[in-house]
């Protein structure tokens, strides 16, 4: 089998308190960051697993040594805040850019695993949609896959658009 994984973007991190968290990383000089409060009300088509549940989280990024640092701080009952309460803050996931299509990459997933997402995340009017697949048993983590280009996978060279 080719390698569905093309580029590494992100290590997502989940955490109790943002700002306390940028804190401690700015003291060993990781930042600038950027905070960003999400609410799913905002975005009135968001379903997380099929269902209208709200998601309240406060994230922060920092873009260094060629990728970024995404920091999640659950604020609603979701699926974050039920991994932060079982397993206290740590790294949660990764990032990476497939060639394959997302449905490719879900399909592949579900056969190799026999396990859906552990979470699926969507809101078809503004073209978001990403995954989490659960690779705990295999690589020692979820692995988050984007569907961004609607017709299939992510090209190799995409990049982060600059701030």
């Amino acid at each position: 089998m080719d390698t569905q994984f093309a580029k590494f973007l992100q290590i997502g991190i989940i955490v109790e308190n943002v700002e306390e968290t940028i804190k401690h990383y700015e003291e060993y000089g990781v930042g600038p960051w950027r905070v960003s409060p999400l609410d799913s009300n905002e975005f009135p088509d968001f379903s997380m697993n099929g269902t209208k549940d709200r998601l309240q989280t406060i994230m922060a990024f920092c873009d260094c040594w060629g990728f970024e640092i995404e920091l999640i701080q659950p604020i609603s009952e979701s699926p974050y805040k039920t991994w932060l309460d079982e397993h206290g803050p740590g790294m949660h996931h990764i990032a990476l850019i497939t060639r394959d299509s997302f449905g490719e990459v879900i399909e592949q997933h579900k056969k190799l695993t026999g396990r859906d997402p552990w979470l699926l995340c969507k809101d078809p009017q503004i073209g978001m949609e990403f995954a989490y697949l659960d690779l705990h048993k295999e690589l020692g983590l979820y692995l988050e896959v984007y569907n961004e280009d609607k017709k299939g996978g992510l090209d190799a060279n995409f990049k982060l658009p600059e701030e």
